[in-house]
C-alpha cells in the first residue's frame, strides 16, 4: 500500500480511540494489536503484542509502568521529535492505550535534553488532554549522548543512575523501572495504537530520516517495503552520483548504491546485512572512501560507548585504530581477518544492541566495497584520493592473526 493512501501517524488523530480501547478487555486489546502486525519501530522490530502480554504476565500484583522512548539517540534521525512536534496528542493517546493494556497507572515520555520543541508539544498536550488520558504522564529527560536512549540505560537514568546498559535477562517486561514490570517502547510504536484501535488498520508505514547527498533531507513517512531507491527519490533525488547507502544510523551497515532495490523492511534489511536501527538512510556520493567512513563511524561509537562491557569498550577502539592505520598507509593483509574476529567478538559478547549491531559496518563495507580495502592495503593509497593519514604507527594489540 503506498504511504500516501495508508494510515499515517504524522497526520492521524483517532480522537475516539482511547474511549474505544477502554471498552475492550486488556486481552481483547492486545489481540487487536497483534492482528495489526505492529512491530517495534525503535529498530529491533519486536512484536508489540508480545511485549504487552509479557508485562501483564509478569505483573503479579505489582503496578507496571509504561516508558515511551522518544530520545532520538541518533542526531541525524530526529523521528520522535518530528512526530511529537506534529502530533503529540495522538502519541499520548497511544501511551494511555498501552497503559490500559498492561494495567499501568504511571507513564513516562523520555526525551533528549535538546528536544525543546518536542518537550513543549508534549507538555501542552498533557495539559490539554489530561482528563481524557486518565493516567499520570511525566516528561523525563535523558543525559544526552547516544547511549542515553538504550532500553536498559534509560531505565537507569529514570532511577537517577548513570546511563549504562545492563545484562539481560531479566528484561524490562519482568524487572524494569524500580524492579517492576515495565513496557519500554518507542514513541513511534505507541503512536500507532490509536489508529490500530479506531481505524482497525495494519501498521504499514515507518518514519525514516533521509540525509546525505539528497535534494531535500528530512523526515518522511514511507510504506514498509519501499525500496531504498524510492526513499531517496522521496527526498527529491540525489545531488550527486551515489557510491553507497548507509542504512540504520551509526551502527548500521553501508550498502553499495547498486543495492538501491533493497526493501526498507525489518527482515529484508537484516538479510542485506544491516538493520532498521534509527531508520536513517544516508546517501553517500562517489568520491567517498568507505574505509575512512567506517573509521569515522567507529570513532563515534568509541566515544559514545557507555564503557560497561569490554567487547564494546575495547572493540570499538581497536576497530577504529586498525581502520585509521589502514587509511594512513599502515595496513596489512592480516588486518581483514582481525577485523572479522573483532566483529564476531563484539556481536557475541556485548551487553546491548549498541555493540551487537556495530559489526554490521565491517561486514557490509568489507563485502560491498572490497576494492577500497584492497587498494589501501596493497597499494598503500586511497582509492578516492581523499584520505589524509592520521597515524604514524600501527595500532597493535597483544594478539593478531
Amino acid at each position: 500500500m503506498p504511504a500516501r493512501t495508508a494510515a499515517r501517524i504524522l497526520d492521524g488523530e483517532a480522537r475516539g480511540a482511547l474511549q474505544r480501547a477502554r471498552s475492550y478487555l486488556p486481552e481483547q486489546l492486545i489481540d487487536a494489536v497483534e492482528k495489526s502486525g505492529l512491530r517495534g519501530r525503535g529498530g529491533a522490530g519486536y512484536p508489540l503484542a508480545d511485549k504487552l502480554r509479557a508485562v501483564r504476565r509478569n505483573a503479579d500484583g505489582r503496578q507496571p509502568y509504561v516508558v515511551a522512548n522518544g530520545y532520538d539517540a541518533d542526531p541525524g534521525s530526529p523521528l520522535a521529535r518530528t512526530l511529537l512536534a506534529r502530533n503529540a496528542a495522538t502519541a499520548l493517546r497511544g501511551i494511555a492505550i498501552a497503559a490500559h493494556a498492561v494495567d499501568a497507572k504511571e507513564a513516562f515520555v523520555y526525551l533528549h535534553p535538546g528536544a525543546t520543541e518536542a518537550r513543549a508539544a508534549v507538555e501542552r498536550a498533557i495539559a490539554d488532554h489530561q482528563d481524557e488520558l486518565g493516567i499520570a504522564i511525566e516528561v523525563a529527560l535523558g543525559p544526552g549522548g547516544f547511549m542515553g536512549g538504550e532500553e536498559s540505560a534509560l531505565l537507569a537514568v529514570l532511577e537517577s543512575r548513570r546511563a549504562m546498559a545492563r545484562q539481560r535477562p531479566p528484561y524490562p517486561a519482568s524487572q524494569g523501572l524500580n524492579l517492576r514490570p515495565t513496557l519500554v517502547s518507542s514513541i513511534e510504536t505507541l503512536a500507532w495504537l490509536p489508529l490500530v484501535v479506531e481505524e482497525q488498520v495494519r501498521a504499514s508505514t515507518k518514519l525514516v530520516s533521509v540525509t546525505g547527498a539528497v535534494s531535500h533531507p528530512g523526515v518522511y513517512e514511507v510504506a514498509l517495503g519501499t525500496s531504498l531507491g524510492d526513499i531517496v527519490s522521496e527526498a527529491g533525488g540525489t545531488t550527486a552520483k551515489l557510491k553507497g547507502l548507509h542504512v540504520g544510523g551509526p551502527t548500521g551497515g553501508i550498502l553499495n548504491a547498486t543495492r538501491s532495490d533493497t526493501r526498507f523492511d525489518f527482515d529484508d534489511l537484516r538479510v542485506a546485512g544491516t538493520h532498521m536501527g534509527s531508520a536513517q538512510v544516508r546517501a553517500i556520493p562517489v568520491g567517498t572512501c568507505i574505509v575512512n567512513e567506517a573509521a569515522k563511524l567507529f570513532a563515534y561509537l568509541a566515544r559514545e560507548s557507555c564503557a560497561i562491557c569490554v567487547p564494546c569498550r575495547v572493540g570499538t577502539k581497536r576497530v577504529q585504530g586498525i581502520l585509521e592505520g589502514m587509511y594512513s598507509g599502515l595496513g596489512r593483509d592480516s588486518d581483514l581477518p582481525w577485523l572479522d574476529e573483532l566483529g564476531d567478538h563484539m556481536e557475541r559478547f556485548s551487553l546491548c544492541g549498541f555493540g551487537i549491531t556495530a559489526p554490521s559496518i565491517l561486514r557490509t563495507t568489507m563485502r560491498e566495497f572490497p576494492d577500497d580495502y584492497r587498494i589501501h592495503i596493497q597499494d598503500m593509497r586511497c582509492p578516492e584520493g581523499s584520505c589524509t593519514p592520521v597515524r604514524s604507527r600501527r595500532y597493535e594489540t597483544m594478539a593478531q592473526p
